[in-house]
């Protein structure tokens, strides 16, 4: 289903689901990540829905609370983020030993050729997510969120980049149906 023209890096209130159809595999970036074979090949066939609460808090940051739930028996998995650039260290259940940053900026503030490109016309501020993989020295995730229009329809979409300190780069679009 359509993103609606009132969603927007400020407002990404509610139910995404991956589209499956539009988007490309992540299998050699999960891999890369250190996520094992196993895990890796049942994530491939879920169904993947996000349930996203935005908000800001009393002194004004963004929060954003993200549920990652998968079809079938695997448990769905919480994330927890403060748009403010600080750095956040933490284990994470699938990715282990993480530093991660988070924050809404503009096009022009990111490093990469990949991760400007591929909006929506009249883009101009993203959210941006940045994370160093401190169990596979070397390894850093950044995913770019925003909004983009595929055959004259409206998506919520994250541009993902996977650099490897050998010069290894590994990129992937995911494509998000708004459900409600």
């Amino acid at each position: 289903m359509a993103a609606p023209a009132s969603k927007t890096v400020q407002d990404l209130n509610g139910s995404w689901s991956v589209n499956n159809d539009l988007s490309e595999s992540s299998a050699e970036i999960l891999k890369v990540q250190g996520v094992n074979w196993l895990t890796r090949k049942v994530i491939a066939l879920a169904n993947v829905t996000l349930t996203i609460d935005q908000r800001k808090d009393e002194n004004g940051e963004i929060l954003l609370d993200i549920e990652n739930k998968p079809s079938g028996s695997l448990p769905a998995t919480q994330e927890k983020r403060v748009l403010n650039w600080k750095p956040v260290e933490l284990n994470h259940g699938l990715f282990g030993n993480i530093r991660g940053r988070s924050r809404i900026c503009k096009l022009a503030d990111l490093d990469d050729d990949y991760l400007r490109h591929g909006w929506e016309d009249g883009t101009e501020e993203v959210m941006h997510f940045k994370t160093e993989h401190l169990d596979s020295k070397g390894v850093v995730t950044q995913q770019v969120g925003g909004f983009i229009v595929l055959n004259g329809t409206r998506y919520h979409a994250r541009q993902v980049l996977v650099t490897k300190d050998d010069g290894e780069r590994l990129e992937a679009k995911l494509v998000y149906d708004y459900q409600s």
